[in-house]
């Protein structure tokens, strides 16, 4: 379905009896509240752990109170980052600061591969450590994925992985994707 509005781009957003895509939502919402959309780059590049580049596309999304700015990884179901901030915030340095906490997110892994002496592969999880995204799974909507290093993980890999610490204490944090998980 295409914007009511340029007619070009895919609608993302039903407001009020328009769907729209993303950006002219954000053109409604800025002449709305007053507010000026600089111009800023739709993609990035950041370095993974291991030196891989992966490739960000940026979305703004204006909202009531706050203008949020998500990095998602191009390849569907990798990592995803964001930021927010108020509405009369400088877009350029969040757009940094999503860039700089994209660089702290690829920065650290929390999985590692290894081979048992018969050869047989297995995955564990580094410093008994364990971050990720929970994300929608089509294929079984009883359960989230959970995206991990960005790959995604069924909910029963991710019971897979944390059988090692049987008898071990787990403490869950939920957090918005904007929010710091310290």
């Amino acid at each position: 379905m295409k914007c009511e509005i340029c007619s070009t781009n895919t609608v993302r957003v039903r407001f009020g009896n328009q769907s729209l895509c993303m950006d002219c939502y954000n053109a409604v919402m800025a002449a709305e509240f007053g507010i000026e959309l600089p111009e800023l780059s739709k993609t990035f590049v950041a370095n993974d752990a291991n030196g891989v580049k992966r490739i960000f596309e940026v979305e703004r999304q204006i909202m009531g109170t706050a203008i949020l700015l998500v990095a998602r990884e191009r390849w569907e179901l990798g990592y995803e980052f964001a930021v927010d901030g108020e509405l009369d915030v400088d877009q350029h340095i969040l757009f940094k600061q999503l860039i700089e906490k994209t660089t702290r997110g690829l920065s650290e892994t929390y999985l590692e591969k290894g081979k048992f002496p018969s050869g047989e592969p297995y995955t564990y999880v580094k410093q008994h450590h364990l971050k990720g995204v929970l994300t929608f799974d089509s294929a079984n909507p009883e359960a989230p994925l959970v995206i991990i290093d960005g790959k995604p993980y069924t909910w029963n890999e991710v019971g897979h992985l944390l059988q090692a610490f049987e008898g071990f204490q787990v403490k869950m944090v939920m957090k918005d994707l904007a929010d710091d998980l310290e």
